[in-house]
């Protein structure tokens, strides 16, 4: 494996034993994997939980190696095999389920591009966090894309009026 350190963050950048990272690397791979297999079971929920711990595992990675580029790739298959399980769901889930479901599959898709960019940001010059940044970009597009019923879903939503809110609530009032 290859360390990948973005140019002049050198001196920035922790130096952790290697082996802490494929050890954990390994874990994350156990958890896609059973994550797969539950999906090829049609088991939804256990694999929503088992990707959402690959996720955690990523969030890890990215801690203690950003720069690397298994670090990054592994919080951006994490999330898009999320976001394509809950499509999945969806499509047997009740229809009146069915919109509740394809928005958390989207929003899934916008966290994973805050994350990328996030860390685009701090490693400007890294070849491969900017190529994951590049994919979560386009992966809404592809999204709508493949599905086109679901746009369509989500431009038929009612409106929801969202402008009432704690924030909304307390704001007019004083605190001592």
């Amino acid at each position: 494996m290859h360390t990948y350190l973005a140019a002049n963050h050198k001196r920035n950048v922790k130096q952790h034993d290697t082996t802490d990272f494929k050890a954990l690397l390994g874990q994350w791979e156990r958890r896609v994997l059973l994550a797969n297999n539950a999906f090829s079971n049609g088991q939804w929920l256990s694999t929503i939980a088992l990707y959402n711990q690959a996720i955690a595992h990523a969030n890890q990675l990215i801690a203690i190696s950003p720069y690397r580029k298994e670090a990054t790739f592994s919080l951006l298959v994490s999330f898009h095999n999320l976001s394509d399980t809950y499509l999945q769901y969806a499509s047997e889930a009740p229809p009146e389920e069915r919109m509740a479901i394809y928005h958390m599959a989207l929003a899934t898709l916008s966290e994973v591009q805050t994350r990328i960019d996030t860390q685009a940001v701090l490693l400007p010059d890294n070849t491969d966090v900017l190529r994951a940044r590049r994919i979560a970009h386009q992966q809404r597009w592809l999204l709508l894309k493949q599905h086109p019923e679901l746009e369509i879903a989500l431009n038929n939503t009612p409106y929801i009026d969202n402008s009432f809110t704690v924030f909304a609530a307390t704001a007019g009032k004083d605190s001592h």
